[in-house]
């Protein structure tokens, strides 16, 4: 049986081109393909603008292509509004790869995935890559900054009480490792605009240990 793999370009409008690739699309064969022949920008744009491929030899890098579909852009302006779009689009594959030219490689994911897993996946390798992101995160103090100003962009003046848990959450979680705590926040964040609000409202501290400890060990085991 196929398996089937879609090939994303990330454009600067956050946009992303992409491609369908029919046969041998597990890591092990387009994974290293993509590594090995199209890991600049250039090349990168080249195959994901081809619009459908059948199979790219991962020794030679040269690409078998049956049908002459035309590639397909999806998403908009906000990064996180398109990767949910790549994954709509990837239905019926078995992996995603896309090329982000912020950190100039690959990045991919099982398609088998929930939604926010998915995103959380792509959104942390694009933004835990930048030097002085990471910069920023070496000290308590400037990451307690960093998480007040990113609560204050989704908190609402009807949110208090979890607010304040969110404040006693980064205490319990100042040993944890701040790219994990990070993608818990953006996890909480998708919820709370979704208007999930009342589960947030009911835990404990101690539940929402419980709920990063859950989260992430589900994450290590993607």
């Amino acid at each position: 049986m196929a398996t089937r793999a879609l090939i994303g370009y990330l454009n600067d409008d956050n946009t992303i081109t992409t491609t369908y690739n029919h046969y041998d699309g597990y890591p092990e064969n387009l994974g290293v393909a993509l590594d090995k022949h199209y890991n600049t920008d250039a090349k990168a744009k080249e195959i994901a603008n081809m619009g459908y491929v059948s199979f790219i030899d991962p020794e030679t890098g040269d690409i078998e292509a049956n049908n002459s579909d035309r590639p397909i852009t999806v998403g908009d302006d906000d990064l996180i509004s398109s990767l949910q779009y790549f994954k709509e689009q990837a239905d019926g594959t078995d992996y995603a790869y896309l090329w982000a030219p912020v950190i100039g490689d690959w990045i991919y994911s099982p398609t088998a995935v929930k939604m926010e897993n998915f995103v959380d996946k792509f959104m942390l390798d694009i933004d835990f890559q930048d030097e002085d992101d990471l910069a920023d995160m070496d000290s308590i103090d400037s990451m307690e900054e960093g998480y007040e100003s990113k609560w204050k962009s989704f908190i609402s003046e009807d949110m208090p009480s979890i607010e304040s848990k969110l404040m006693k959450l980064q205490n319990a979680l100042e040993r944890e490792p701040v790219e994990y705590v990070e993608m818990y926040l953006a996890s909480v964040e998708r919820d709370l605009k979704r208007g999930d609000i009342a589960q947030y409202e009911d835990m404990t501290i101690e539940d929402m240990v419980e709920d990063y400890n859950v989260y992430i060990d589900d994450k290590m085991d993607l």
